[in-house]
């Protein structure tokens, strides 16, 4: 008879990465994007300088302290760098469920150092500056942080071993079952090595990773 563990086990994966917040909603990075896509799409389909009020107030929401026009036209002063960002993102979106593309895997781009090389743009751009210290106010390095968390978590997707969604990435339910048996085969063995007074080689949870992959395939 299957307990309740392991009926879990079968229907759904570890959660690698969520991008949302303890409410539910789009969290900080997840909006930033959002809001950086929108501006990159301002910048293909506009011909002449408009007026950018609207992004102001589409976004004041996501956003303490809010976006200014002045952040804005930054961003669109670097929007070389930006455009960067979004093409980054855009990969990741095509590894996810129902968005797949033939190739996504080998275009996949990682968004933490793209965000960096974005951050570095913005240093050699007087024009930023007003963008830069919006950025920081709003939290640039748990944007990074969150950022290189699904990057790590992005790896499992591009190893077979999870699935990708807009807002979280999850281990395919199959993998968190072979993943947590070697984690206890690990332990046990541990303790075994314990018990014999840590007499020999000390088992290393790094040796146990082939098996998992073995017993997931």
């Amino acid at each position: 008879m299957t307990d309740a563990y392991d009926l879990d086990d079968t229907l759904h994966g570890a959660e690698l990465w969520n991008g949302d917040t303890a409410e539910g909603k789009p969290g900080l990075l997840l909006s930033l994007l959002y809001f950086f896509w929108k501006i990159d799409w301002h910048q293909h389909n506009t011909l002449v300088r408009p007026d950018v009020t609207y992004l102001v107030t589409e976004n004041s929401r996501f956003f303490s302290p809010p976006p200014s026009e002045g952040v804005i036209h930054g961003l669109m002063h670097a929007w070389l760098h930006l455009s960067k960002v979004t093409v980054a993102n855009q990969s990741f979106e095509e590894l996810c469920e129902g968005c797949q593309t033939e190739g996504a895997k080998e275009r996949f781009i990682p968004l933490a150092p793209a965000l960096r090389w974005f951050w570095m743009g913005l240093e050699n751009d007087d024009r930023a500056i007003e963008a830069r210290k919006w950025l920081t106010a709003i939290g640039w390095e748990n944007i990074i942080k969150d950022a290189a968390a699904r990057d790590k978590a992005t790896r499992a997707i591009l190893a077979g071993h999870a699935t990708g969604f807009a807002f979280s990435i999850e281990e395919m339910p199959d993998y968190t079952r072979a993943r947590k048996a070697a984690e206890s085969r690990f332990e046990a063995d541990m303790q075994t090595w314990m018990r014999g007074g840590a007499i020999g080689p000390i088992p290393a949870l790094k040796d146990y990773p082939p098996e998992v992959q073995h017993a997931a395939a």
